[in-house]
């Protein structure tokens, strides 16, 4: 699947949203999807389901006993139902730029599986739990024999070991053909029932999710004619910082012949696999990423690489300068996908109005004063931070100059730095008068002119900068935010491969930030 588009799908109306790039030369590009709830993440999920699984999303749906004119009227009804509340227009999706009314499906095998679909109550059935995933065009009751079980429990203790370094183990039940017993010597637990009970919800959470990968490895045809994709919504809810880290290894290692798909709204973890796929330049130009929004109520989907596209519009601009009212409603619409990628950099999460993310980072007060240096995003909170390292580390004598030198290294990183929030603010003010007019019609208003255009161009160049500094270094680093310690925890963790990690590189990164966590647990990184 190269392209899959949108138009009046559930949460995307008119707008048409695109996932996926349809001028990938050979094999589709696998695809790291970042969005926060509500974006609009779940609509593309139930947009491919109902593709690849139409026939049986309509047998689960409409009775079997309707036929003819009836049934057509259901399965219609069903199509109604996906339909965006504000658009009296009919849905529309296309797949490689054909209809989907018209694609054939027959030869794809698309494994779906939504974080909702690993929660664990009491027990965990086998043959149940993959019939309440989308797995291909497989008959799970018939597929899914004592034989089959017998293998998927040998291969997940196998990736369990492998893999995650796991001395749980997993055995068939004797309460039942299909059903699963987990043992854990050390802690002497070994039962099938009330699971969640006697494990934690993460260890319960990774089995279940081996166990369903493992089953798709197995049924999966090897026929070369036949195409296999993997489709991931959420799916690590609960895991650590250490088992997500070991199971981007798995996934990457053991489905190589799919094409992967994964959405996620965990910043961390979108981040972590963006930091692992560009150690392996061969692996990172597979991958296409991809992230979606929402603002004024419209959702959108964007290239998370937009390296060109201010070339793009300053080549329209010379070319046809007269063009002014398009020009700047493609400088707004880029301007709004830069401020919600600097919202997910600066960890300020999804709103709902552009204006809200304008605010939050231009506010100046508190500690939201953000200024961009070699070491980061840096704020108030980081200058109390270092102050307070000092006070409680270096010597008497030495910290009156310690502090001094803080406080200048601080106001003069000001001047060289790239100052975010008057970038922003200017920005903002360009979107108001000069922008605004531009998009939603400007009677009664006097032309733009080239001079505006370029201004904010200007402004939205620094701000593009301001992003790709924090996008090139190796991980990006939130300073005074809490999940600090999992940042670190998983760095620790990526000392598991040794060809893409050193402890001398990890410590030259990280320098006082890891003497202050060396009582974490090392040997979790270094098994």
């Amino acid at each position: 699947m190269k392209q899959l588009t949108l138009e009046n799908f559930k949460a995307f109306g008119s707008d048409r949203a695109v996932l996926g790039d349809a001028t990938a030369e050979g094999k589709p590009m696998n695809i790291l999807c970042y969005g926060e709830n509500g974006s609009g993440k779940s609509s593309i999920y139930e947009a491919i389901k109902y593709v690849f699984h139409k026939k049986r999303i309509e047998n689960e749906r409409i009775p079997a006993h309707l036929t003819g004119d009836g049934r057509l009227n259901a399965e219609r009804q069903i199509l109604i139902d996906y339909k965006n509340c504000m658009s009296s227009s009919p849905v529309n999706i296309t797949v490689n730029g054909e209809s989907f009314l018209t694609f054939d499906t027959s030869c794809y095998h698309v494994y779906m599986i939504d974080g909702a679909d690993l929660a664990v109550n009491k027990q965990i059935d086998v043959k149940q739990l993959l019939k309440s995933m989308y797995l291909g065009h497989h008959d799970i009751d018939h597929e899914v024999t004592q034989d089959f079980v017998d293998v998927i429990v040998c291969e997940t203790n196998r990736v369990l070991k492998k893999f995650f370094f796991e001395e749980v183990t997993v055995a068939v039940s004797q309460n039942g053909s299909f059903l699963l017993k987990i043992n854990d010597d050390k802690q002497n637990l070994h039962y099938d029932d009330f699971l969640k009970i006697y494990f934690n919800e993460a260890k319960l959470h990774l089995i279940v999710l081996i166990v369903a990968l493992s089953s798709i490895i197995l049924m999966a045809p090897t026929q070369a004619d036949q195409k296999r994709i993997l489709v991931l919504d959420d799916f690590i809810t609960s895991l650590d910082t250490a088992n997500r880290s070991f199971l981007y290894q798995y996934i990457t290692s053991c489905f190589k012949s799919y094409q992967i798909v994964i959405f996620t709204h965990n910043t961390s973890f979108y981040n972590l696999c963006d930091h692992f796929l560009k150690e392996v330049p061969e692996e990172n130009q597979k991958w296409l990423r991809q992230g979606i929004y929402e603002y004024n109520h419209k959702h959108c989907v964007y290239a998370k690489k937009n390296v060109d596209r201010i070339k793009e519009i300053e080549k329209e601009l010379d070319d046809h300068p007269e063009n002014t009212i398009n020009i700047g409603n493609d400088i707004r619409q880029y301007f709004e996908v830069l401020l919600h990628q600097l919202a997910m950099l600066l960890m300020s999460g999804a709103k709902e109005e552009t204006t809200f993310i304008i605010k939050e980072i231009c506010q100046k007060s508190d500690f939201r004063f953000f200024h961009i240096d070699a070491s980061g995003i840096s704020d108030l909170r980081t200058l109390f931070k270092e102050i307070n390292d000092i006070m409680r580390h270096a010597p008497e004598a030495m910290q009156w100059e310690k502090i001094k030198k803080t406080i200048n290294k601080f106001n003069n990183a000001a001047e060289s730095a790239d100052k975010l929030s008057e970038n922003i603010q200017a920005m903002s003010i360009y979107q108001k008068v000069v922008l605004h007019q531009s998009s939603h019609g400007h009677e009664g208003l006097p032309n733009l002119s080239g001079k505006e255009i370029k201004a904010s161009i200007e402004v939205m160049k620094k701000i593009e900068d301001t992003i790709k500094k924090n996008e090139d270094r190796k991980n990006i680093i939130e300073i005074g935010l809490p999940d600090i310690i999992d940042e670190i925890h998983f760095s620790l963790c990526s000392l598991y491969y040794p060809d893409k990690w050193s402890l001398t590189q990890y410590i030259y990164d990280y320098g006082y930030k890891l003497l202050k966590v060396m009582k974490m647990d090392l040997t979790i990184g270094m098994r």
